[in-house]
Order: C-alpha cells, then structure tokens, then sequence
C-alpha cells in the first residue's frame, strides 16, 4: 500500500472508530478487496468491541485476517520506532502481525 492509499484508508479507519465510539453504526464486514486492509479491519473490530466488553463477530477470527509478514505505519521506517511499536501495539493487532502505536485511536 503506498503512501496515498495508507491515507485515505486510515481516513476510512478513523472514521470509523468515531462512529462506532459515538454509538452511529454498527461494525459489520466491510471487503476492503486487500489482504491488510481486511486484516487492519478485522483487528480493528475486535479491538472495538472487546473495549466495550462485547463479544466481536465470528468472521474477524478466520485466519486470512491474520497476516504472514509484519506491517507497520508507513512512515515508521526507524528500527527504534519499529521496536516501541512491537511492545505498544493493542493485542488484537499485534496477533495479526500489523504494529500500531498504543495512542492510535486516542482522542484529545
């Protein structure tokens, strides 16, 4: 994914989780039609719905939501970076090899 597909998906992304978070829509399967990106949003329905405490959907544990090689923000390019980012990341990325900071989804 370059640059520009990182960003327009991350818009993707945080919308989502504003609206989920502001209780607007429910988290349904959503074919991305790429590999990480399903992964990233299967993860990402997870990491929701276990902060609310409820139990996700069946789908986000089949296993072509979890990926074989590491992916990380693209402008983490820095090996430090890199390796904050391995021991930050919330479980339910970290288990489907896509690393995050721990503040990702935080608002001010």
């Amino acid at each position: 994914m370059n640059d520009k597909e990182y960003q327009d998906f991350w818009k993707v992304i945080v919308q989502i989780v504003d609206d989920y978070r502001g209780e607007t829509i429910n988290l349904d399967f959503i074919d991305f039609e790429d590999e990480i990106k399903n992964a990233y949003y299967a993860a990402l329905v997870e990491y929701l719905t276990n902060e609310r405490g409820e139990i996700p959907a069946d789908w986000v544990s089949d296993k072509k939501y979890f990926l074989k090689d590491p992916v990380f923000p693209s402008n983490f390019k820095n090996f430090e970076y890199r390796v904050l980012t391995m021991i930050e990341t919330p479980l339910e990325f970290k288990t489907r090899n896509i690393y995050i900071g721990e503040n990702t989804f935080s608002r001010c």
